[in-house]
């Protein structure tokens, strides 16, 4: 069989139902039949076609296949590849290359593709040999999967393709097992006064989402989402949640001084930005992370790291650790509903309240950029159904919230109008593909985030950056370009009117707000 064939086989034994990309001259040949093993769907934009794979992988569990074309494709998805490393999501992309026949003479869309990749993924490496293809795909699916979980990518020559090569080889896969001396830590837990837990993706599996609560109740210790982390992995409406921890090692010294131990499981130790000085947790505050992550774990500040499967570990420790009968600590007061109205129009923080009531029961991708912290703070999640890009780049979540519905979730995407801007292109594939989606746009009229931050740096100084503004983008009209339908709300009557009548999507909310920065810390 030619190689193609090959390699559709291998989708088809795999299971691997969609293949995202945007095509190009060197994807033809693996192109041809495709649509007999999986079905392709069309990104439009290389960036907008990692993130669909990105949103699949995270709310399906499953390894995505990315296909992108020669090195300007590449190129395009460098910046989305780089926040699905970051949000830890199992990809296996492969890339176009030129016909080898006539490479030495640097023909049209040649390029350093594997040294491209390197930086942005877990491994990549070219295929010179068709009859190497099948075991590239299986050694990047099983890599990809392998913790800590990212995209592998891989290199094909387009006249690959076209010559013979053996079927595919299938082997099983099996995870890592626990850390190793965790009878110490289960004691040291038992042991602490004022115990709390950090929790981030790498919690997020359902066997550790369950240990990690088990944990948490027999400790009756406070439970905390790890900085700018991807996923949820506690109940947020559950009484011992206590939110999302600031990046800034200033406020999390603070934040963590009442603790004796804190446990950080499945998370950087600690992802800070942006920089203030000293260490993240004050001398007295011992901390120990449980990581799958070698790297992680190198690089953390904690004092004791174990290294290990992150479900088992706290599978062992929540059955290790007995009942304290330790009261639960009060929860914090409830904060006052924000106003609905601010000094120039709609309120920020109400219309997030409101967004994350309205949308609790859709798999919810967030990319509010300032109004994120508020979002997950009135989002009732049981952590299954969150998603936030980690990396810091912008244009994840209307690609990503598609790939979710492609999962069979209904999705929502909550973006920012500057973030939107970046991937419109996710409105032709909601469309084409007929997937129950709302993108809600929050316009405050440029980048809040980054006038926030100008004013933090630079007070009274703000107004002297440039680039930071862009009023008069019309996105309704955008969307119905798209095919898409739209409204526009200014009020907060109008947006209690269309949150009570959301349609079955694919459908456009954009929401007006007052355009006052709001304050970043």
């Amino acid at each position: 069989m030619k190689a193609r064939e090959s390699a559709h086989l291998w989708l088809r034994e795999r299971g691997i139902r969609f293949v995202f990309g945007n095509p190009g001259s060197t994807e033809l040949p693996f192109l041809l039949g495709l649509e007999g093993a999986a079905r392709y769907i069309l990104g439009l934009h290389e960036g907008v076609a990692v993130a669909m794979a990105d949103g699949y992988a995270q709310a399906s569990g499953e390894v995505a296949f990315l296909n992108l074309h020669a090195a300007p494709g590449l190129g395009n998805a460098l910046g989305a590849l780089y926040t699905a490393l970051k949000n830890r999501s199992p990809l296996v992309v492969t890339v176009g290359d030129q016909d080898r026949r006539h490479r030495f003479r640097a023909p049209l869309l040649s390029g350093p593709l594997v040294e491209m990749a390197k930086p942005v993924s877990k491994a990549a490496w070219e295929v010179s040999r068709a009859e190497d293809l099948p075991e590239a795909l299986e050694r990047a699916f099983h890599l990809a999967l392998t913790p800590p979980r990212g995209p592998v990518v891989v290199a094909v020559p387009m006249d690959v393709w076209e010559e013979e090569a053996p079927p595919p080889p299938l082997k099983a896969l099996l995870p890592p097992g626990p850390p190793q001396g965790l009878e110490g830590l289960a004691e040291a837990l038992s042991q602490a006064e004022n115990p709390a837990l950090v929790l981030g993706t790498g919690a997020h599996a359902p066997a550790a989402r369950r240990a990690s609560l088990q944990l948490a109740e027999r400790l009756g210790a406070p439970v905390f989402s790890d900085p700018i982390s991807p996923r949820h992995a506690f109940p947020t409406n559950h009484p011992l949640y206590r939110g999302v921890l600031p990046p800034l090692a200033a406020s999390l010294r603070e934040r963590l001084a009442p603790f004796d131990l804190v446990l950080v499981a499945g998370a950087p130790c600690f992802l800070l930005y942006p920089y203030s000085p000293g260490p993240s947790f004050p001398p007295s505050t011992r901390v120990v992370l449980l990581t799958e992550d070698p790297e992680q774990a190198a690089r953390a500040e904690a004092q004791e790291v174990y290294l290990g499967d992150v479900a088992l570990g706290l599978r062992f420790l929540a059955e290790a650790v007995p009942p304290g009968g330790r009261p639960w600590p009060e929860p914090p007061p409830s904060p006052p509903p924000p106003p609905p109205r601010g000094p120039g129009g709609l309120n920020p923080l109400y219309a997030a309240a409101r967004l994350a009531q309205a949308l609790q029961d859709r798999f919810l991708v967030d990319e509010a950029i300032s109004l994120s912290p508020p979002l997950r703070r009135a989002l009732p999640t049981e952590g299954a159904r969150y998603l936030h890009g980690a990396s810091g780049g912008l244009g994840f979540a209307p690609g990503a919230a598609v790939g979710a519905a492609l999962a069979g979730e209904k999705a929502a995407a909550v973006v920012g109008d500057g973030a939107f801007l970046f991937a419109p292109q996710a409105l032709h594939a909601a469309r084409t593909y007929g997937l129950d989606v709302v993108f809600v746009v929050l316009n405050n009229g440029g980048y809040g985030i980054l006038k926030g931050f100008g004013e933090a740096l630079y007070p009274g100084e703000a107004s002297r950056l440039p680039g930071l503004s862009f009023p008069g983008v019309d996105f309704p009209l955008l969307a119905q370009a798209f095919g898409v339908g739209a409204r526009r709300v200014e009020t907060p009557e109008a947006l209690e009117e269309a949150l009570e009548n959301l349609p079955q999507g694919p459908f456009l909310l954009e929401v007006a707000l007052d355009p006052t920065p709001l304050r970043v810390f």
